[in-house]
């Protein structure tokens, strides 16, 4: 049985790695979805599958699954992944993916999205914000694949922006990332060394409590050792 956090953890690197992609593609743009087709259109830069996952509501600061909303009526075929995701929850016994409502200070859409990025082999997630609260759907569409992936700077950044925003252990992070994608690593006591796919190299050093002491030579975060 794993936590709603382990499952963060594991899945959250791989999810900012498809982020990264997807801004990549886009730059500025215009979003809109047709429920009856399925897709969600980008300006004219990108058109997909997607699916609706869930919402934030700013009003009573709630997660709903987009399964359990009855306030929105989107149709049954567009729910598909938001069910797997929930069906996978009870399967593994984590709780918040089958409960209808969570409070947003326990786990928000943002991790909830993270999280199904990968359960449910989407491409990517989009957040589109509107009175009262967001939306959270997730992208099917190769043509993310042929974008950059990470090199040693977007993974340090990434890694930097995420731990400052959702506090966490940051050797599960790495190493899950490394893991997760079948790159190639090696752990020693307190130490970890991995290659990303462009060939660039990650080395890190945990303290006991698996916080990164040092990465690529440097404190973490990088202004750790300001004075």
């Amino acid at each position: 049985m794993a936590s709603l956090q382990a499952l963060f953890e594991r899945y959250a690197m791989v999810s900012l790695e498809k982020q990264t992609r997807l801004a990549s593609l886009l730059g500025n743009h215009f979003f809109q979805i047709d429920l009856e087709e399925g897709k969600a259109r980008f300006s004219d830069i990108w058109e997909c599958n997607f699916q609706v996952l869930g919402t934030e509501s700013d009003n009573t600061l709630n997660w709903i699954w987009g399964w359990a909303d009855e306030q929105t009526e989107v149709p049954e075929h567009l729910l598909s992944a938001a069910r797997e995701l929930r069906n996978w929850g009870l399967r593994n016994n984590v709780t918040e993916l089958a409960t209808p409502s969570i409070d947003l200070n326990h786990a928000d859409g943002t991790m909830f999205a993270m999280i199904a990025s990968s359960v449910c082999r989407a491409n990517a997630f989009y957040r589109d914000h509107f009175e009262g609260g967001s939306l959270f759907v997730l992208l099917f569409g190769d043509a993310l694949d042929r974008q950059p992936g990470f090199d040693r700077a977007g993974f340090l950044h990434a890694l930097e922006e995420h731990t400052a925003v959702y506090p966490g252990n940051h050797r599960a992070l790495v190493v899950s990332y490394f893991r997760e994608l079948n790159l190639p690593y090696q752990e020693n006591s307190g130490t970890f060394s991995g290659e990303l796919a462009n060939g660039e190299r990650i080395v890190a050093e945990f303290d006991p409590a698996g916080m990164i002491s040092t990465i690529n030579g440097e404190a973490f975060p990088a202004d750790a050792g300001a004075v």
